[in-house]
């Protein structure tokens, strides 16, 4: 037979459809396989230890935290759950390693406010909306700023009014620039028109020690880090950075009531996985979290802490990480804040 163009043509689109019919047939087996595999995944994880990375230095406020949740963690699965330490550029190290790992659900990396800040930052080096799988938002928790008590002011209206007659003379510290105390009061600056210089240290304890030697007038902490302070005297809270008084502060003014309507900062601690990590291992390790924010012991360490627990879904998390960075981003520009 003396193939010609019209056979040609015929055999090309039988073998064409052949082709599609095998490709679509690839296609629903490769789908069928990765849920059955991530179905079958779930069910059978853990089957070895898992990592949690904390991007600060052992004993501070999230580190004691994570390490409880690793332990409660360990308890319910029946594997261990190693905490590391990776400190360095505000979590960064941290979140950067979680990305590197496969996302299998065997990583898993310790959130706070300080990665929604790093991904607000000009040149970011990741953005937490979209470069990690969250889990669960554990905790939430704010700011107090407080005073050394020689400054003639008793209330968060008399600061205002005493730092905008004297532009340029007081100083507020913070654990460093870009981080979420610092970039909470030049939120405040913008919304009351204050004029304070920053003054930024390596630590709370630090900033607490300059106002309580008078070296600087003012601070910004979280609260469980200088409630001490309060209970002997030798610093004054003025208000919680909340639109309401908190439960770690009962007798301090939130933003409302000192005044100062729209403001309502606070920060949190959480847990991710590697992007991509398959959906039933995230809603696994989710339901667990959720159960350990019901124990008692927990509860008891938030309160201690200054925290309030959190809770709820992997997508409730993830609108919490969407709106930080929205709202930081805008600090960042309107502040015009340098990061070194």
């Amino acid at each position: 037979m003396i193939a010609t163009a019209d056979t040609i043509s015929t055999t090309h689109s039988a073998a064409m459809a052949r082709a599609l019919r095998l490709s679509r047939w690839a296609a629903a087996c490769a789908m069928a396989m990765t849920i059955a595999s991530g179905g079958a995944a779930a069910d059978e994880f853990p089957t070895h230890p898992i990592r949690l990375l904390v991007g600060f230095s052992a004993g501070g406020g999230l580190d004691i935290s994570c390490r409880h949740w690793a332990q409660r963690l360990s308890a319910r699965i029946g594997q261990p759950v190693i905490v590391e330490n990776r400190p360095g550029a505000s979590g960064e190290l941290a979140v950067k390693q979680a990305m590197a790992s496969k996302p299998d659900g065997y990583t898993l990396v310790c959130l706070s406010g300080s990665n929604t800040i790093s991904s607000a930052k000009p040149n970011a080096p990741f953005d937490i909306r979209t470069d990690v799988a969250p889990v669960i938002q554990m905790t939430h928790f704010t700011f107090v700023l407080y005073v050394n008590p020689a400054l003639p002011v008793k209330s968060f209206a008399e600061l205002v009014a005493y730092a905008k007659a004297r532009p340029g003379q007081l100083n507020y510290g913070s654990v460093g620039t870009g981080s979420t105390p610092h970039l909470a009061f030049e939120f405040l600056k913008l919304h009351t028109g204050m004029d304070v210089v920053h003054v930024p240290f390596k630590g709370t304890a630090q900033t607490a020690t300059a106002v309580i030697a008078g070296d600087i007038q003012i601070g910004l902490d979280a609260i469980a880090a200088v409630k001490p302070h309060f209970d002997t005297g030798r610093l004054r809270p003025l208000a919680v950075v909340s639109a309401r008084r908190t439960p770690s502060l009962p007798n301090v003014a939130g933003m409302a009531e000192a005044g100062v309507a729209g403001v309502d900062i606070g920060s949190f601690s959480g847990v991710a996985a590697r992007a991509k990590t398959p959906r039933p291992i995230v809603d696994l390790l989710n339901r667990h979290f959720n159960a350990i924010l019901e124990e008692q012991e927990t509860r008891s360490m938030f309160v201690v802490q200054g925290y309030e627990p959190a809770g709820g879904s992997p997508d409730d998390f993830q609108r919490v990480l969407a709106a930080e960075v929205v709202m930081w981003s805008g600090v960042i520009r309107a502040a015009d804040v340098r990061f070194e």
